[in-house]
């Protein structure tokens, strides 16, 4: 069991409220039980109690056993000092504040139905996956609905975080942490994370100075990813850019990344980072305004449409450097525009309107999310397997969001749709009280 069952236990009222007594014997009475914050400090603050003849206006701190209180060290804790009524499953020890006065204990166990408890125990038992999969047809579709709004807002959010962090890091600087976003981006999951620190390493303003000479720019940014042979061989091409970053890495104290960074295996060619770099290169060479590119764009199609810029011939013939290939046009391609729109344009114009308090480039992000189709992807098949199927990019979001910050951490008190079907059974399990005999306090 988690502590989160007695929080939702004791949100919801979920318990037999008859007859109430602390483990000492004293009758208790509940006027309000509290406002749930999951903060630092005890779980419920604002609790309106009556706690045999005296009344009390507190917190409630909430346990699986009363000795936890000592084991998370509240006694020495003077946020703990106003706690009281200590709710706890079961009480293996009393409990002493730190003035030497007994805290007030409620125990739940033998309040709980049974049912209401079989019932979490069987929701969160899925070792994996989607621990409600098989009961979504019984949750009605505004609960759906209301739980994929919430989840796409965090998932924004969290984006939003991980932006305005790297702002702060790179010293307040828009078109750098938005050619950091498309570098990653670009990068796919299986490359992302060298592909950004290549961003870091080779910052845009370095890049800048050398738009003037794009083979200039693509040496850097390939040198820097280690992917430049030591023996270039007879490929001229490759020997240029071997030469020209052997040059700018004296000239600016680089340090190639280790090649073993970068993954190939079971990848199609048009996703190699060699000729995801080469496209990098040719952004930074057509766009000097990056942020204003994403802010200003009419709509998706028109920003993917600017990322689809001309690059070196010699990629017509190569997917990866110094091996050549059948021809081929090598364009950005319709998946992976949608795939910049939803992981980086949206998430910038989230950040932007966010840290500057302007809503209406976070309407603008949302509108269009919306207005993409939604992605396809081992988790969003998984749902439509089930029966919660993504219509929008939107709904995709925000599945993926709630596969990876509840399913996956068994977090079902916390999200609409498992506290519906627990609400759902305790709604029943209320009816089979009304004949049945109180339980008996412990």
């Amino acid at each position: 069991m988690q502590e989160t069952f007695l929080h939702f236990v004791w949100r919801t009222g979920r318990f037999d409220q008859r007859h109430l007594r602390t483990t000492a014997g004293q009758s208790i009475s509940m006027f309000r039980r509290g406002i749930y914050h999951g903060h630092a400090g005890p779980d419920f603050s604002n609790a309106h109690l009556r706690i045999g003849e005296t009344v009390w206006h507190g917190h409630v701190e909430m346990h699986l056993f009363a000795s936890d209180w000592y084991r998370h060290q509240h006694q020495d804790d003077p946020l703990y000092d106003g706690t009281i009524l200590h709710v706890v499953w079961e009480e293996d020890q009393p409990v002493f504040r730190r003035d030497g006065t007994r805290l007030p204990c409620l125990e739940l166990k033998p309040l709980v139905h049974p049912q209401l408890l079989g019932q979490y125990q069987r929701l969160i038992a899925d070792g994996n996956g989607i621990p409600c999969k098989f009961r979504l047809p019984e949750i009605p579709d505004l609960v759906k609905r209301s739980m994929l709004d919430r989840t796409l807002i965090e998932r924004l959010d969290r984006k939003a975080d991980h932006l305005v962090h790297l702002l702060h890091q790179q010293g307040g600087d828009w078109e750098q942490i938005t050619y950091m976003s498309l570098a990653e981006g670009l990068g796919t999951p299986v490359n992302k994370e060298p592909m950004e620190q290549i961003a870091r390493t080779i910052p845009l303003r370095l890049l800048q100075r050398y738009r003037h000479d794009p083979h200039l720019v693509e040496a850097l940014l390939l040198g820097q990813a280690g992917i430049l042979p030591a023996d270039p061989g007879p490929d001229p091409y490759a020997r240029q850019l071997v030469n020209d970053y052997s040059f700018l890495a004296r000239k600016h104290v680089l340090t190639p990344m280790p090649a073993s960074r970068w993954k190939y295996l079971r990848m199609r060619p048009v996703n190699f980072p060699d000729l995801r770099l080469a496209r990098l290169a040719s952004l930074v060479v057509h766009h000097e305004n990056w942020l204003a590119n994403i802010l200003y764009a009419a709509n998706a199609r028109e920003w993917v449409n600017s990322l689809e810029v001309g690059i070196p011939p010699y990629w017509t013939r190569h997917y990866r450097l110094g091996k050549p290939s059948p021809p081929s046009p090598k364009r950005l391609g319709k998946a992976m525009g949608h795939t910049l729109v939803i992981n980086v344009m949206v998430p910038m114009l989230y950040a932007y309107g966010r840290s500057r308090g302007e809503s209406k480039w976070q309407e603008k992000a949302l509108d269009i999310l919306a207005g993409l189709p939604a992605e396809s992807n081992a988790v969003t098949r998984t749902w439509t397997r089930y029966g919660l199927t993504p219509t929008q990019a939107s709904d995709s979001q925000a599945l993926l969001q709630l596969k990876q910050a509840y399913c996956a951490h068994k977090r079902c008190l916390h999200c609409a749709l498992g506290c519906h079907l627990l609400q759902q059974k305790a709604s029943s399990t209320r009816e089979s009280r009304r004949t049945a005999s109180p339980p008996v306090p412990g």
